[in-house]
C-alpha cells in the first residue's frame, strides 16, 4: 500500500470552509422556502375542499337524474290510458 499523501493545510481549510458555507446556505434557503410551501400547502387544503364538494354536488346531481329517470319511467308504466 502507498501511505497516504499529506493534504495542503489551504486545501483543508478551503474544504472546512465550502462545507460550513453549504450548511449557512442551505439553513438560509430552507428558512425562505419553507413559508412558502406553508401557503402552497394551505391553498391546496382550500382548494381541495372545494374541489371536493363540487364532486359531491356533481355526484348528487347525476344520482338525482337517474332516479328522476327511473322515477319517470315508474309512472309512466304505472299510468293506464
Amino acid at each position: 500500500m502507498v501511505p497516504p499523501v499529506a493534504v495542503s493545510p489551504v486545501i483543508k481549510t478551503a474544504r472546512w470552509s465550502f462545507l460550513l458555507i453549504g450548511m449557512f446556505y442551505g439553513k438560509q434557503r430552507y428558512d425562505y422556502l419553507k413559508p412558502r410551501a406553508e401557503k402552497e400547502r394551505l391553498v391546496e387544503e382550500a382548494e381541495k375542499k372545494i374541489r371536493e364538494e363540487q364532486e359531491k354536488i356533481a355526484k348528487a346531481l347525476a344520482e338525482g337524474k337517474k332516479k328522476k329517470k327511473t322515477s319517470l319511467k315508474v309512472r309512466r308504466d304505472t299510468v293506464k290510458m
